[in-house]
């Protein structure tokens, strides 16, 4: 039974977001933003959540593009750091991570709408 013994190495999760606030000291809050679908009305919206996280030499600054990942508690509600800043306040957007994501969100939601169909193939079933 060596194999029962052995520790499970995870990975840690990793999120996107928008710095919100750098007004603490070591900490910034960051925003993720996430597409549902309604329950009731079926329709996509916009869900965001708020992360405080660690960021030890205060470089993130309030609108930047950063990249955080979870870690162990380090205060009453921070749980997640600070491992880079993806882009700055005003340069152009991470284009390389932020279309990734869309597409694949956009793909989900258009499976769950229209179950059975393709977002290429559509037209060919009607």
């Amino acid at each position: 039974m060596t194999g029962a013994n052995a520790p499970v190495q995870g990975q840690r999760k990793t999120k996107v977001g928008r710095v919100v606030s750098d007004k603490m000291d070591k900490t910034i809050v960051v925003s993720v933003e996430r597409l549902a679908r309604h329950r009731l009305y079926k329709r996509v919206i916009r869900l965001s959540t708020k992360f405080k996280a660690h960021d030890e030499a205060n470089e993130a600054r309030i609108g930047d593009t950063v990249l955080i990942e979870e870690s162990r508690p380090l205060s009453a509600t921070k749980r997640w750091r600070l491992v880079s800043v993806l882009s700055r306040a005003g340069e152009e957007r991470a284009a390389e991570i932020i279309p990734a994501e869309e597409a694949e969100t956009t793909e989900a939601i258009h499976a769950a709408a229209h179950h059975g169909k393709h977002a290429e193939g559509e037209e060919a079933d009607a």
